[in-house]
């Protein structure tokens, strides 16, 4: 039964490997579902990497990260990573100035805290950006903008037209808000950095990012709107690190607006992109590890045991020793003191007895006269060879005796 389990096992690996060999999974395109947009934020943007031949991938808690990939992966990291450790920023940062690439959002600044009072980031400070949040404006006024657009839907084209051709430059940034359907937060921000061209890209909070400076580090590009700093590029050794204040231009509401999509090419460079999204807590084997280690290990020992009980274990070759054997008369002495201590000494004299009778009667039919013969040629008294003949003695010394007699009997005559 144990062999056919063992047959049955590796037919079904051989089964399973061949499936795997024979076989290659096929990639399409479907249309995504509002349920998969909901718990991917980033799947429009992630779909659009695909169309591009960029292979992009989820990654949940930055923990997950280390090992750290090789260095022609992206890294989008948002801004919910938590605090990483000092080994693991600088092993981060190490990674970037070995050629790597990594967009990172500052994380949000939350509580009270005065104006130009800063955001610690480890992370942000290695490379010499910190984060700071605006205060909150009470904006109840209406955008006459759009109450004038609203009361003249009809003329919504022209108009729009006419403040499009616009020089006022406050005109035109309330123009594109509304041709953009883009909410009337802020202002996009702007930046000729990357190739010469204007470039426009829209951060929905109130962080402002500041550069201080940083060895190794290089400041490159820079785009900002009437709140301040919202996109820092750097070099950083032969990687470059870009800090953002927020991860809003790709999720897949805003994605198609401005040129949000013309960054996403710009800044992930030619290999696969990663979209760490860093929930501050490890992955589910590490953290069981961390925080419920004696259960485990105790379960993991409990196991060991059991299978240790559990499996057959052949012990060592027995090997006899040579004079480890019984002789036959031990055997003939163990089975006689058997007999004697159950009361079965009769059953162990009858044979011998017998045999003593016959070898009597080969003297002279006569029992009689085959009992004198048998004491003269024996030298011993004829009585005592009669009741040697006679049943069996119950005490022991006796019955000693009754066997010698009778078993002389036999061996010389």
């Amino acid at each position: 039964m144990k062999r056919w389990l063992i047959l049955f096992l590796l037919l079904v690996a051989g089964l399973v490997a061949g499936y795997y060999w024979a076989t290659e999974p096929v990639r399409y395109m479907a249309p995504a579902h509002a349920e998969a947009a909901a718990r991917d934020p980033y799947l429009a943007a992630r779909t659009l990497l695909d169309r591009w031949q960029r292979p992009s991938r989820r990654v949940f808690s930055t923990r997950a990260l280390f090992p750290l990939p090789a260095t022609d992966t992206t890294l989008i990291l948002d801004e919910y990573r938590g605090d990483l450790g000092r080994d693991r920023i600088q092993a981060l940062l190490d990674w970037v100035a070995a050629g790597g690439t990594l967009i990172v959002a500052a994380r949000p600044v939350y509580g009270d805290q005065d104006e130009d009072r800063d955001r610690a980031d480890p992370l942000l400070e290695g490379v010499g950006v910190h984060a700071r949040r605006l205060p909150d404006e009470d904006d109840d006024d209406d955008d006459p903008m759009a109450t004038l657009l609203d009361r003249f839907q009809p003329m919504e084209s022209l108009f729009l037209e006419y403040c499009l051709d616009s020089d006022d430059e406050e005109m035109q940034r309330q123009c594109e808000r509304l041709t953009c359907e883009i909410p009337e937060t802020v202002a996009p921000a702007l930046t000729r950095d990357f190739d010469g061209t204007l470039r426009r890209l829209q951060i929905l909070n109130n962080l402002v990012l500041r550069y201080a400076g940083a060895d190794n580090t290089r400041m490159a590009v820079l785009a900002e709107n009437d709140q301040g700093l919202k996109l820092i590029t750097l070099t950083h050794g032969a990687g470059v690190v870009t800090v953002l204040a927020g991860l809003d231009p790709w999720d897949n509401d805003h994605l198609l607006y401005f040129d949000h999509a013309w960054l996403l090419r710009h800044l992930t460079g030619d290999g696969p992109v990663w979209f760490v999204q860093g929930i501050d807590m490890p992955p589910l084997p590490l953290w069981l590890w961390e925080h419920a280690w004696p259960p485990i290990l105790a379960l993991v020992l409990a196991l060991t045991l059991w299978l240790w009980r559990r499996l057959p274990r052949p012990g060592p070759l027995w090997q006899p020793s040579a004079r480890d054997t019984t002789d036959y008369l031990g055997h003939l002495r163990a089975l006689g003191h058997f007999y004697w201590r159950t009361g079965q000494g009769e059953a162990l004299l009858a044979p011998l007895r017998d045999a003593a009778r016959r070898r009597l009667a080969l003297l002279h039919p006569d029992p009689d006269r085959a009992l004198a013969l048998a004491a003269e040629r024996l030298a011993m008294n004829e009585n005592e060879l009669r009741a040697a003949l006679g049943p069996a003695l119950k005490d022991r010394p006796g019955w000693t005796r009754q066997v010698a007699v009778l078993q002389r009997i036999r061996s010389r005559l």
